[in-house]
């Protein structure tokens, strides 16, 4: 019968506590050893058995042990109550307690208050006479019994189900019988209902008084208005509900204003390193130091920080843009276009002022002037000064039509490049923002400080260097999440650090279309995955697992997270409009101004020059003749 039931869990290695004569055991030992059982015998007759219990005999690195246990012997009771002290009537080991005197009324006793969870594989096995009430000589019979407890400490009940009648003779040992419809389901699948507990979970809120009757807090948590404010904490509360319901479990809160302090200790997730709570409200993501003491259920959440600005306006000012639609080679040639209708221009005044009598010219424009009118020309200017001729005339209109098409083709190509769409910062990354003027503000949430704090990457070591702690008033820098984004939309240029689930739906309720396509945004920490996390020796992870898995895979968490949380911005390019100001063209007007300063500089020489001939001639015309 022992064997059997461990050989048919399929376990390798088990511990026997018992007071059995020594030929039988050595016969068990022979059986056992058959089976391919690594087996451990305690002898309870022994005072010293019991010392240092769980070291000596269950810490086995396995991730099953099976442990038989005789009712018989003396030290049972003391054995049991050392047991329920370790909290090593779990899902690690599979016991297996045996009573030759089926005293149902001492069992119950014995394991009323014992330390039993939701995942304890206890069988109970007493002797069954056959249906004549009498012992069969050939054959033994044993009835079964499934015992657990939903949670011994908040609240729970023993339970003890019948489950299976067994049969042995020599041949082997089989389930003659089925007692109950416990063989249909998986062992958590019987035990999914936890209606005698009161569960203990840690709630987060982090935008309420959690002074407030408890009444309010959870009216403000389950609300279905403000989505911008705590919406995570608000969120996970909600799907909390779902959770409970489907556990069919009592729930008893305890209210924090964090997730944490550091890593693993205060708020939420302190409380569940420490098992003050059995649940948390929110998920939260996952780090080296908290796997030593939580085990991840399931992502439930995402979590996404990022600094966010509208461009400044002084950042698209550049001149490459009015040189941008021609090439190189292009302008080249256009210059030397200029050059040659110049040259011609001035071979038509030249023949009709010597050549063409008709034509009455009192002077010949220079060569200078002539390439004049044509760059005027390029510059859709006209000119007082026309050819007569028809050759003249003809290569007059050529040039104006030659500028015209240029004209026209380089001012449309600048036009839409101004305006073809929104100027974006050249900023990628945190250390570029570091290294930049741009003034920086920042949401006050506790996981934004635990980060500057604490986080040991270089460029955020950096960051806080160059932008936070060098500010004389560093309380400056703090703003509400309504505040910060207002002020990011009335100064372009004014870097916001802020939690997407919130700013995101504050951004689309106070922003025009324009201007979402405006802003810019770097990622202030890598996007992370929330998780659904219980204590890592918590009995209820299995059954947990279970149910969010089905929660997530009926829809029902993705309708209240498209709800609560903006995953992104939508910009719509079509709907915008471009406001090109006068700093877009300060390259060219800075070299209007140092044409200027050029023509005065070449004008102040002129007459200097002009001023030193006349000198000279007056000069030479008082020299006496010889």
């Amino acid at each position: 019968m022992i064997l059997y039931n461990f050989v048919d869990l399929k376990l390798s290695c088990v511990v026997v506590f018992q007071c059995w004569p020594q030929e039988f055991l050595s016969q068990f030992s022979m059986a056992a050893s058959q089976q391919h059982l690594y087996g451990q015998y305690v002898s309870l007759d022994d005072p010293t058995a019991l010392v240092d219990m769980a070291y000596a005999y269950l810490r086995y690195r396995r991730p099953k042990i099976g442990v038989f246990l005789d009712m018989n012997c003396n030290q049972t009771e003391r054995a049991i109550e050392k047991t329920s002290q370790i909290r090593f009537f779990n899902q690690h080991h599979y016991w297996l307690i045996y009573d030759e005197r089926s005293d149902m009324s001492r069992f119950y006793k014995l394991f009323q208050d014992a330390n039993l969870s939701v995942d304890t594989h206890l069988t109970f096995m007493v002797p069954r006479e056959d249906q004549m009430g009498m012992r069969n000589l050939s054959r033994s019979f044993y009835m079964a019994f499934d015992v657990y407890n939903n949670g011994w400490l908040i609240g729970g009940k023993l339970n003890i189900s019948s489950n299976f009648e067994l049969s042995c003779g020599k041949e082997g040992c089989y389930k003659s019988k089925f007692l109950t419809d416990l063989h249909k389901r998986s062992l958590t699948g019987n035990r999914e209902a936890l209606r005698d507990v009161v569960m203990r979970v840690a709630v987060v809120v982090t935008r309420y008084d959690l002074d407030a009757p408890p009444e309010e807090i959870n009216n403000f948590l389950l609300t279905q208005e403000d989505f911008h404010i705590d919406p995570l904490a608000r969120l996970g509360f909600q799907v909390l509900r779902l959770l409970q319901e489907s556990l069919y479990t009592n729930v008893s809160y305890t209210y924090y204003d964090r997730w944490t302090d550091v890593e693993y200790t205060g708020g939420i997730v302190g409380s569940l390193v420490n098992e003050t709570a059995d649940l948390t409200s929110a998920p939260f993501f996952m780090s080296a130091n908290r796997f030593r003491f939580l085990s991840s259920l399931a992502a439930t959440g995402d979590f996404r920080s990022v600094c966010m600005f509208r461009t400044p306006r002084n950042s698209g000012m550049h001149g490459g843009v009015f040189l941008e639609p021609f090439s190189t080679k292009v302008w080249i040639l256009f210059g030397c276009i200029l050059i040659l209708a110049g040259v011609l221009l001035w071979l038509a005044f030249f023949m009709e002022y010597h050549e063409m009598e008709r034509y009455i010219r009192t002077y010949i424009p220079s060569l200078l002037t002539t390439c004049l009118i044509s760059f005027g020309s390029a510059c859709a200017q006209s000119s007082f000064l026309i050819p007569h001729s028809w050759g003249g005339r003809m290569a007059f209109i050529s040039l104006s039509i030659i500028t015209f098409i240029m004209y026209n083709y380089y001012t449309s190509v600048v036009v839409s490049s101004l305006l073809g769409s929104p100027v974006k910062s050249k900023i990628r990354s945190l250390r570029e923002l570091a290294d930049s003027d741009l003034e920086v503000g920042l949401e006050p949430l506790p996981y934004t400080y635990t980060y500057l704090n604490f986080s040991s990457l270089p460029d955020v070591q950096y960051f806080v260097r160059t932008k936070i702690t060098s500010k004389k008033n560093s309380e400056s820098l703090w703003y509400s999440a309504s505040d910060g984004i207002i002020k990011m939309r009335l100064k372009p240029g004014f870097v916001f650090v802020f939690e997407t689930s919130t700013g995101y739906n504050l951004i689309e309720r106070m922003y025009d279309a324009h201007e979402i396509c405006d802003l810019n945004e770097i990622l202030f920490r890598s996007d992370t995955l929330l998780a659904t996390h219980l204590h890592r020796n918590s009995s209820y992870k299995e059954i947990v697992r279970m149910k969010i898995i089905r929660i997530l895979e009926t829809g029902v968490h993705s309708k209240h997270r498209r709800q609560w949380v903006r995953t992104h911005l939508n910009c719509f390019s079509n709907n915008f409009v471009i406001n090109v100001g006068l700093e877009y063209t300060a390259p060219l007007f800075l070299m209007l101004l140092c044409g200027y300063g050029l023509v005065l500089i070449l004008l102040l020489f002129e007459i200097v020059w002009n001023r030193w001939e006349m000198k000279a001639e007056r000069l030479s015309s008082y020299e006496p003749v010889s």
